[in-house]
C-alpha cells in the first residue's frame, strides 16, 4: 500500500499541478524544453496510472513496496490488516477505473487515425489535381491562390504547400525561412506530437494536464519551428516574412484562413530578442523544467511521510 499511495499521489500532483506550473514558465527561448517538459509530465502521470494499477493487482508484494517500506517501517503493522480489509473492496474499483478509460481512449485512438487519414487522402488528392509539385523537390507543392499561406502536411513522408501569394510578397531570405519553418514542422513530428496531446484531451478531457497540453504544446511547436528555421536561414528573414503576411492577410475579404496566430507577437520578440537574454530565459526555462521533473517524487515523499504520521499516532 505503500507505493500505491507514492503512485497516486505523484499521478495527481502531475494532472493537478504541472499545467499551473508550466504554463507560468516562459519557454518562448527553449520551446524544446518546453516540449520535454509538457510530453514528459503526460508520460510521467500515465506512466504513475499505470504502475499504480499493477502494484494493486501484483501478487503479493510489488516490487519496490519492501524498499519503500523500509523507509516508513511505522506502517509495516498495519499495512497487511490494511491490504486484508481494502482489498475486496479496491480490486473491482480498479478493474472498473482501468478497462472504461483505456476503452475509451481505445476508440477514440481508432476514430482519430481513421479521420485523419481519411482528410489527408482527400486533401491530397485535391492537391494533386489543383497544386503542381515544384520540380526542386517533391516535398513542396504549389497552389495558384494570392492568399498568402503556407502548411505542413503529414502522412505519405510529409510535404508542404505553398501559394504562389506567398511566394509573390516574400524576398528570396523570406520564402526560404518560411520553407525551413514547415519543413521543421515535419522534422520534429510536431503533427504527430500535437495530434497524441489532443487524443489525450480528448478522452480525458477533465483531467486537468491532459486538457491543458493541446494549447501549449501547440505554441511551444510554432516557437520550436522558429527556432529551427532561425539556425539555419536568418532569424530577421523570418521575421520579415511574419510582418508581411501579418499585413497582407487583413486586407484579404471574406476568408476565415490564418497563416498568423494568436503567438505572433510572442513570435516576434523572441525572433528579435538578443541573444543574451534568450540565453537567460533559457536558463530559466530549463530550471523550471527540473523544478516540474521533482514535483511527482516530492508528492509522493510528503504524501508517505504524512501517512506514516498518521499512522504512527494512531498506533501510539
Amino acid at each position: 500500500m505503500i507505493l500505491l499511495t507514492a503512485l497516486l499521489a505523484a499521478g495527481i500532483a502531475l494532472a493537478v499541478l504541472a499545467p499551473a506550473f508550466l504554463s507560468r514558465v516562459d519557454f518562448t527561448a527553449a520551446p524544446v524544453a518546453g516540449l520535454v517538459a509538457w510530453l514528459g509530465a503526460l508520460v510521467a502521470t500515465i506512466g504513475c496510472g499505470v504502475l499504480a494499477v499493477i502494484a494493486l493487482a501484483w501478487p503479493g508484494d510489488p516490487p519496490g513496496n519492501v524498499l519503500a517500506g523500509t523507509v516508513v517501517r511505522s506502517l509495516a503493522a498495519v499495512e497487511p490488516a490494511v491490504v486484508t480489509w481494502a482489498a475486496g473492496l479496491i480490486m473491482p474499483i480498479a478493474v472498473v477505473a482501468t478497462i472504461v478509460p483505456t476503452g475509451q481512449l481505445a476508440r477514440i485512438v481508432v476514430g482519430y487515425r481513421g479521420r485523419g487519414a481519411a482528410l489527408r487522402r482527400k486533401h491530397w488528392e485535391l492537391v494533386e489535381m489543383v497544386g503542381r509539385v515544384d520540380g526542386a523537390g517533391a516535398k513542396l507543392v504549389r497552389l495558384d491562390h494570392p492568399i498568402p499561406l503556407a502548411y505542413s502536411v503529414a502522412g505519405r513522408g510529409g510535404y508542404v504547400v505553398v501559394t504562389d501569394g506567398l511566394r509573390s510578397c516574400l524576398t528570396e531570405p523570406q520564402w526560404r525561412a518560411v520553407l525551413a519553418h514547415e519543413h521543421a514542422h515535419l522534422r520534429g513530428f510536431h503533427h504527430h506530437i500535437l495530434g497524441v496531446c489532443q487524443v489525450l484531451a480528448q478522452a480525458f478531457s477533465w483531467i486537468p494536464l491532459f486538457a491543458a497540453a493541446p494549447v501549449a504544446v501547440a505554441t511551444l511547436v510554432e516557437f520550436a519551428a522558429d527556432r529551427s528555421a532561425a539556425a539555419s536561414t536568418d532569424s530577421r528573414a523570418l521575421s520579415g516574412a511574419l510582418h508581411t503576411v501579418a499585413s497582407r492577410m487583413p486586407s484579404i475579404p471574406g476568408t476565415s484562413l490564418r497563416l498568423i496566430d494568436d503567438s505572433l507577437s510572442m513570435r516576434l520578440e523572441c525572433l528579435a530578442a538578443a541573444p543574451e537574454s534568450r540565453a537567460v530565459a533559457r536558463r530559466t526555462a530549463i530550471t523550471m523544467l527540473v523544478a516540474v521533473m521533482l514535483l511527482a517524487p516530492a508528492a509522493a515523499v510528503a504524501v508517505v511521510g504524512v501517512s506514516a504520521a498518521l499512522v504512527s499516532a494512531l498506533v501510539v
